[in-house]
């Protein structure tokens, strides 16, 4: 079914209205995000050993999950439904649902042909099915469960169950963390990052980060080809990407500073979630979070104006670039880290959640995130840091810590300008930030550039005090859970090193080692 029969089919259904450029507006109800909790994978004893168990990754019962399927499938089979057919990184994938947005969204965030040379590095026995009810309870089902709302992953039969909510998210991410369990095991390292380069596909970055971070928005560079905003697989040979669309967070959107993003969401095939709109005009207000702040807008990437050939794989990457929001004034600007950090970061996965992002958060919140996206990386984190300090050193790829958060924290600070982002990611590309005189931080180790070309001084300071030490301490305590599990070297030059609270007058952090 093309994209258009599943536009008409949504606006005769009254599931969304047209925006005046086009776009489809729906919303999805009670989750306006991933329903985490919700989330299980299912016990078998071929992934017994090899799943990172936990809060994350919920065992369910293999017998129920069964039960589940088939009620689940025979619900779509039993109505009216709708399907498509495309593939995610090399594994064919099919989704069927009882929603036609729903299917628009998977026709553009799915890939229409595999990149070949990937495809012979794994063997694909089956294709990965996603099963969707996103306006059915469990229950419906006819099934009893604890929780009306149920997302289930079967990582050997490469099965997807989606049932009570409509948040579109799930489709994607569901399909993602199945292919971050089997590409592994191939050598292939699959990455929640953006990725872009030079246009014939040199110098190109990596660009990990949670939601609001600007992983989106900094890959999406009109001097730069994407290759891909959210989900991207590092081969022996180079970068490609994993998905064939884009699913922005538009909270805030601006023609000015986003245009490439701007003009993707608004026009006729994109799909915006959550959005407040003039009902008579049908003219979106990006900056009304009435709804949430997690408004989504999903697009084919080639909607964007500078796309890497996505038949291809781009070169090896030389700069690897850790994106971070930090909202309590803490951290700098921009820091280069070496391996033993780099591992230590990729696996705490640090940003801040601020007030508005999620329901209860009223002041800044330090969260960690192993490997940027811990709910989609099935696998233990420090396999997956293990393949990005392998290939790190095979290419000679440099790993940077760049702060999008705020100066001054986010009560009374400033955040850096994107302008101001994007100048140092620039730099960070081209090779010439690392020429620049540094500086060791006294607590966190890492290398801290003291200028940087086109950047006013000002947004290079590097922040002292008892907001650096705490910060430091809340690192510390993350990473006891992951310290049995990597090598001596990263326990001991990775992190910060452990340090006593001072008082706010202090001139700068007291460290002890």
């Amino acid at each position: 079914m093309c994209k258009y029969s599943m536009i008409e089919e949504s606006l005769k259904l009254g599931l969304g209205k047209l925006s005046k450029d086009g776009a489809l507006m729906v919303d999805t109800g009670v989750f306006t995000g991933r329903a985490a909790k919700f989330r299980y994978v299912v016990q078998r004893p071929e992934v017994a050993e090899t799943v990172d168990w936990g809060k994350v990754n919920q065992p369910i019962d293999y017998g129920f999950s069964q039960k589940f399927f088939a009620a689940l499938e025979k619900n779509i089979e039993d109505n009216k439904n709708y399907s498509m057919s495309g593939y995610v990184g090399c594994f064919p994938i099919t989704v069927k649902s009882k929603s036609p947005h729903h299917i628009l969204f998977a026709q553009n965030m799915f890939r229409d042909a595999v990149i070949d040379e990937i495809s012979k590095e794994i063997q694909i026995d089956k294709s990965i099915e996603v099963f969707h009810c996103p306006y059915d309870s469990v229950s419906d089902l006819g099934l009893d469960f604890s929780q009306e709302t149920l997302i289930v992953l079967d990582l050997v039969d490469k099965k997807i169950g989606i049932c009570g909510t409509a948040y579109a998210g799930e489709i994607k991410k569901g399909a993602f963390s199945v292919c971050n369990y089997l590409m592994p095991e191939v050598g292939i390292f699959p990455m929640h990052s953006s990725a872009n380069s030079q246009p014939d596909g040199t110098e190109s970055c990596v660009l990990f980060g949670l939601s609001g971070t600007g992983k989106t928005t900094l890959s999406a560079d009109k001097t730069r080809s994407i290759i891909g905003d959210d989900e991207i697989i590092w081969s022996k040979r180079g970068l490609s990407n994993l998905e064939g669309g884009c699913y922005a967070k538009l909270i805030d959107l601006c023609e000015e500073s986003e245009p490439e993003i701007y003009g993707a969401t608004n026009r006729f095939g994109a799909m915006l979630e959550n959005v407040v709109y003039d009902s008579d005009k049908r003219t979106v207000d990006f900056c009304d979070s009435t709804k949430t702040e997690n408004t989504r807008g999903s697009y084919d990437i080639t909607a964007l104006e500078n796309v890497f050939d996505q038949s291809k794989e781009s070169s090896q990457p030389k700069t690897i670039v850790f994106l971070t929001a930090d909202a309590f004034g803490a951290l700098p600007a921009v820091s280069k880290l070496d391996f033993n950090q780099a591992q230590y970061h990729f696996m705490s996965g640090y940003t801040a959640k601020v007030a508005g992002t999620e329901l209860g958060v009223t002041e800044p919140t330090a969260t960690f995130s192993a490997c940027f996206g811990a709910p989609f990386m099935p696998r233990h984190p420090s396999e997956y840091a293990q393949l990005l300090a392998e290939k790190a050193a095979e290419n000679n790829a440099t790993v940077w810590l760049l702060n999008t958060g705020w100066v001054g924290g986010y009560a009374g600070g400033k955040r850096f300008p994107i302008q101001v982002s994007r100048q140092i990611l620039s730099m960070i590309q081209n090779g010439e930030l690392e020429k620049q005189p540094m500086q060791d931080h006294p607590v966190f180790g890492f290398q801290v550039p003291t200028t940087c070309p086109g950047v006013d001084p000002k947004w290079l300071a590097m922040p002292t005090g008892e907001v650096v030490n705490e910060l430091a301490n809340k690192f510390i305590a993350n990473f006891q859970s992951m310290a049995s599990v990597v090598s001596p070297e990263v326990l001991e030059n990775g992190g910060p090193r452990r340090v006593k609270m001072v008082s706010a007058q202090s001139s700068s952090p007291q460290a002890t080692l």
